[in-house]
């Protein structure tokens, strides 16, 4: 009883650790995945949401050519790698616009809106920086997870 206490202790600290804030005024819609997976946070004209993406370990190398290629091809839009290992890309999808950023670890983070203006602007900068933040303080960058309710 005591281990499986201390096991639930430290899986709620690493998760809490790196779960963000978002900006003022979004909102959970909650996916069909009891973890919280597929959640999506709005505000009613900005998405965010994630894609886990296939990420091959073979060389331990982080978000090189080959796996550029492959989430080019998975969003159907350039991406570009920044000087601290993320992919970045933006484009249209559809009647929406998209602004991707691939963590380290393989992780999609996009915010998708049918409207490129400020706010769009703003949201994207605003995700990149925070990722920034929290990988210069050790934490993992992750959007809040969901207990089955």
């Amino acid at each position: 009883m005591k281990y499986l206490f201390i096991f639930l202790f430290l899986f709620y600290v690493k998760t809490t650790v790196g779960q963000i804030t978002f900006p003022k005024g979004f909102k959970l819609i909650a996916g069909d995945n009891l973890t919280g997976e597929d959640d999506r946070y709005t505000n009613g004209k900005d998405v965010f949401l994630t894609y886990p993406l296939f990420r091959p370990f073979d060389n331990y190398t982080w978000n090189d050519d080959q796996f550029k290629q492959y989430v080019t091809d998975y969003f159907g839009f350039p991406f570009y790698r920044t000087k601290d290992s993320l992919l970045w890309g933006t484009g249209q999808r559809g009647k929406f616009y998209s602004y991707v950023v691939v963590s380290q670890g393989g992780q999609g983070f996009e915010l998708s809106s049918q409207h490129n203006d400020t706010d769009f602007s703003n949201y994207s900068k605003w995700l990149i920086n925070t990722m920034r933040d929290y990988d210069k303080k050790g934490k993992a960058f992750m959007f809040p997870m969901r207990v089955a309710e």
